[in-house]
């Protein structure tokens, strides 16, 4: 590795550190920072440092991406887990996956709970004000932050270093409609100031970005912020994908003839995964075609595992590829093939091969795996 001078704080609320069953460090996937990061330490340091997760509690510290992944990259990537008040944050991700998530998609919200807003929301001031403080880095030469979660940490990081630059990321999108009560408009209100203390707020569509602007417009009128706003979708490094791909003699088990279906996402509900799987079973239990045969390959990289919801989900996916597999028995194959785990050059081969890809939501980003779909195909 090489010392660029360079060196860049990133925060985001997920680290990509996990545990293999025998107890040894793995490499999570972590929406788009897994694959924007790496490509960043081609330029400068990385500094990541994430909030610990409940089963992370007791993990070390400090990690180096590079010693974990096996991947060498010009820059040192080095992974910082910071612990805040585990009741706090737990408070945190509860309200950000049953409100400000769904929000966030044009979903409607639960009605409103008893509980105390406003605590809530300075609960979620304090967390994102702390980790500030502890990433805080005289060395660093500016700041990313990802996602919603940490709406507060660009004002707070200002605060601390006024003279660094700071650019804030929206993985989600942004409502396109505008709120209908004084809850939603005051979480929205919440993340908007919060983001707006950034230089620079960059969003996944040009539609997205217009949500925001006419948010700000409408609601924060008396707001002053100099933020500049970009359209910056995670891309892709297509020579890179494509050497990936050669260097890697993955085979996925499937003949010239046989029909290939591909889903691939993390154990998320927005992926759609259940009705994916369905839908497969419904389509191929109707075609009685004797020359070819049908399969689903299913790869799921496990996701945000100290919930129970998506402990269940995942439980939910297996039991239905058991499920929907002995509806199509009649088949001297097995169709549906579940692969768990973060499997990234058997997934890069069914990419290779597939006939028909299923993807996620279009309100989820129609990620990456479309992009790499689109250059890795060649049936």
């Amino acid at each position: 590795m090489i010392d660029s001078g360079l060196k860049i704080g990133v925060l985001s609320r997920r680290a990509p550190i996990g545990q293999t069953e025998d107890l040894r460090t793995t490499v999570e996937h972590v929406g788009g920072l897994t694959r924007v990061l790496p490509a960043l330490a081609e330029f400068a340091r990385v500094d990541w440092t994430a909030l610990t997760t409940q089963s992370q509690i007791g993990f070390p510290a400090r990690y180096s991406f590079s010693k974990i992944s096996g991947q060498n990259h010009k820059n040192e990537i080095s992974i910082f887990l910071v612990e805040v008040n585990s009741s706090e944050i737990s408070q945190m991700d509860w309200f950000n996956t049953h409100y400000t998530w769904l929000l966030m998609h044009d979903i409607p919200i639960p009605a409103t709970a008893r509980f105390d807003l406003g605590a809530i929301l300075k609960s979620i001031q304090s967390l994102c004000q702390a980790m500030a403080t502890k990433c805080v880095d005289a060395s660093n030469d500016g700041y990313l932050v990802n996602d919603f979660q940490l709406s507060q940490v660009p004002a707070a990081l200002k605060l601390l270093e006024p003279q660094k630059p700071v650019s804030f990321f929206l993985h989600t999108p942004w409502p396109k409609t505008q709120p209908q009560n004084d809850f939603a408009l005051k979480i929205l209100k919440f993340l908007a100031i919060g983001m707006l203390g950034a230089d620079v707020i960059e969003f996944q569509t040009q539609n997205d970005l217009q949500a925001f602007e006419r948010f700000v417009i409408d609601h924060l009128s008396d707001t002053a912020f100099d933020s500049k706003l970009y359209v910056n979708p995670v891309s892709i490094a297509v020579q890179d994908l494509q050497q990936q791909f050669l260097s890697h003699a993955t085979s996925i088990n499937l003949a010239d003839d046989d029909i290939s279906y591909v889903h691939i996402a993390r154990s998320d509900p927005i992926k759609n995964t259940l009705a994916a799987i369905e839908a497969f079973t419904a389509v191929t239990g109707k075609i009685n075609d004797a020359k070819s045969r049908r399969y689903l390959d299913v790869f799921i990289v496990p996701s945000r595992q100290q919930w129970p919801e998506y402990q269940t989900l995942l439980a939910d996916i297996a039991t239905c590829v058991d499920t929907c597999n002995s509806h199509l028995s009649s088949h001297a194959y097995t169709p549906i093939r579940l692969h768990i785990g973060n499997d990234y050059e058997r997934a890069s081969r069914a990419l290779a091969r597939y006939d028909y890809l299923i993807s996620c939501s279009v309100a989820d980003g129609l990620n990456l795996v479309v992009k790499e779909g689109a250059i890795l195909n060649n049936r």
